[in-house]
């Protein structure tokens, strides 16, 4: 009996498990539906679109920069810094999204928001240093100055008020619950204050500059503005007359005697004041109230209280909270509640046991906010009142709340920025993307033939699944698409053609050793798909190193490059394999010059590798 020889051995045929394609595409289906139901409910049931940033729909940049008086020296990184953070925290609690807070060289922050409908004012207010103090008032005044000068505009400078503006209290008819005019201090009190205990700053700096204020003066003006006890009479006024000239960084440095009792020195001069002017809180300080309506039918008519506060005992740094609420008389007034720490409690709770029925004046920064009178004693926590609008108070809690800035900030410039140019350059970015489709599609017909409908119907999908998704996160949390953005889109293109081709590429080599489409698919997909997910992951890495170190145009083509590459993962896993792994179960791809996945050698590979079986 002749032997059997391994050639004559029957051959086991290797069933191989077939990948199940539907459930792929039922998966794809379910989050394209997902994604756009999500964005059309975001966008209140209408088509989504995308929130336009700075550069494409036009908005506000503004430029705050450091003020630190009495040095030169900038604020250190780490207090720029600290700013920046706080300062976006307050624009984010105005309603904007996705507002461009940074730092710019080593004195500069600049605040980018976008939109048509922001507010400039409250931009500029999120600027403000926030400090809260806390001072009993020694004495107020009315200023009726600018009630003046508007009664002028009226062309009736002669007539007296009427109606409400009759009763506008002035010099002689305030009253001063903490005490009179008597009781203010005495001249060697002034003078100790003219020597740098008041406002003026104690560095060798600024008191050369406060002695540069007097001489400005003259002798006989800086020796009488010292001297006052009490609101000056007429023959004083007319030698005081040279202090109506001072510039506000100029008043900053007077004593804050002289800025309440010089008639000279008004509101509209003492709210000028350079940012931080009555910050130190153990020196007595002077400030002024917000414009109070002088005439019930004629709300343009308005005047101010000017007030001389004790040091302040009780700081913002001793709020833990504060919110919104509204006064239990009128309901129509809301305040701002504040709770304080354990320390600040006590200090709140002396404050209020030593100075009953005596007006506290609740300063922030340069502005008395409210100036109430202690009817009780209370501990953890108060009100703040002051005629405010339901934005103003939040505004205010929201400062109290966030804490006050390391430094000063002035606004430097506010400037529209309009979408003109922007406009242009995504019509340009669009196009750019356009053209890189249809050359990444072009390539693929001439390479892989019909191969390039499935590259083309993947970059669909995937224009299907990034649409919604940043619309979604637009409406959601905030996201805006910015020039920038766009361009990682473009980016995008080229890394999701790569995954496409490093499959297709696996595939036309396995077919080159001969196999047919049936069994390289599956087996060029086992090694594609970990050469796609090594290069997503190197992508995925430089986006979020990229998104984190970098700031403002440079995060958003991070954070667009990071989120077409997941998109990328996506559309491969659940549309390219599956759409390939269909096609191989027919002859499509079988044949060369229907799929291109041939190369010239493979037919006679298959002939010679039949033959030796």
């Amino acid at each position: 009996m002749a032997s059997v020889t391994g050639a004559d051995r029957p051959r086991k045929k290797i069933q191989r498990k077939r990948l199940p394609v539907a459930p792929y595409f039922v998966g794809l289906i379910l989050v394209l539906a997902l994604l756009w139901v999500a964005a059309i409910a975001g966008s209140g049931w209408k088509f989504p679109t995308p929130k336009l940033g700075l550069d494409l729909q036009g908005g506000l940049s503004m430029t705050l920069s450091a003020y630190q008086q009495g040095t030169e020296e900038p604020p250190a990184p780490e207090t720029m810094e600290q700013a920046r953070q706080i300062i976006e925290n307050r624009v984010n609690s105005t309603g904007v999204s996705e507002p461009e807070v940074y730092v710019e060289g080593s004195e500069n922050i600049v605040v980018n928001v976008a939109g048509n409908d922001i507010d400039e004012e409250a931009l500029r207010a999120v600027g403000a240093p926030a400090e809260l103090r806390f001072r009993i008032v020694t004495n107020s005044v009315a200023d009726t100055s600018a009630l003046e000068e508007q009664l002028a505009e009226q062309e009736t400078p002669t007539e007296e008020p009427t109606d409400g503006a009759s009763e506008t209290p002035t010099a002689e008819s305030t009253e001063t619950p903490a005490g009179d005019a008597s009781e203010a201090p005495t001249d060697e009190a002034a003078e100790e204050t003219s020597e740098g205990s008041g406002q003026a700053p104690t560095t060798e700096d600024t008191a050369a500059t406060l002695d540069e204020v007097w001489a400005k003066v003259g002798p006989d003006a800086a020796a009488a503005a010292q001297a006052l006890t009490a609101a000056p009479d007429e023959a004083t006024s007319a030698l005081l007359e040279p202090f109506g000239a001072l510039k506000p960084e100029e008043v900053a440095l007077l004593p804050a005697t002289v800025q309440f009792y010089l008639p000279q020195i008004t509101c509209e001069t003492l709210d000028s004041r350079p940012p931080g002017a009555v910050q130190q809180p153990d020196i007595e300080v002077t400030a002024c109230s917000a414009p109070e309506a002088a005439a019930a039918d004629d709300p343009s008519l308005t005047f101010q209280y000017k007030y001389l506060l004790q040091p302040a005992t009780v700081l913002g740094s001793d709020v833990t909270s504060a919110d919104v609420g509204t006064d239990q008389a009128n309901l129509n007034q809301f305040v701002v509640n504040v709770q304080f720490s354990t320390e600040g409690a006590e200090k709140w709770s002396a404050l209020t046991t030593e100075n009953l029925q005596s007006q506290v004046a609740i300063v922030l920064d340069n502005e008395v906010v409210s100036a109430p009178t202690i009817q009780e004693v209370s501990s953890n926590s108060t009100q703040i009142s002051g005629e405010f609008t339901a934005a103003e108070a939040n505004q205010l809690a929201d400062q109290l709340n966030f804490g006050s800035l390391p430094t000063n900030f002035v606004v430097e410039t506010v400037n529209e920025v309009t979408a003109t140019l922007g406009v242009d350059q995504l019509k340009a970015g669009m196009i750019a993307m356009v053209l890189g489709l249809i050359l990444v599609f072009l390539y693929c017909m001439v390479y892989y033939r019909f191969m390039g409908f499935v590259v083309l119907g993947s970059l669909i999908v995937a224009t299907a699944v990034l649409y919604p998704t940043v619309a979604l996160l637009g409406s959601q949390i905030g996201l805006t698409l910015t020039l920038a953005g766009i361009a990682g889109f473009v980016v995008s293109i080229g890394i999701t053609a790569d995954s496409f081709i490093v499959y297709f590429e696996r595939i036309k080599e396995e077919m080159a050793g001969g196999r047919s489409a049936r069994s390289a698919v599956p087996r060029a997909w086992v090694r594609a798909r970990r050469t796609v997910l090594s290069a997503a992951a190197v992508s995925m890495l430089s986006a979020v190193v990229l998104y984190i170190l970098a700031i403002g145009p440079v995060r958003a083509f991070a954070f667009s490059l990071g989120l077409s590459t997941l998109v990328d993962i996506m559309v491969v896993f659940l549309f390219t394999h599956p759409i390939a792994e269909f096609l191989s179960r027919g002859n499509l791809l079988n044949k060369p010059s229907l799929s291109g996945l041939h190369t010239k050698t493979a037919p006679a590979a298959a002939g010679e590798a039949a033959a030796k079986g």
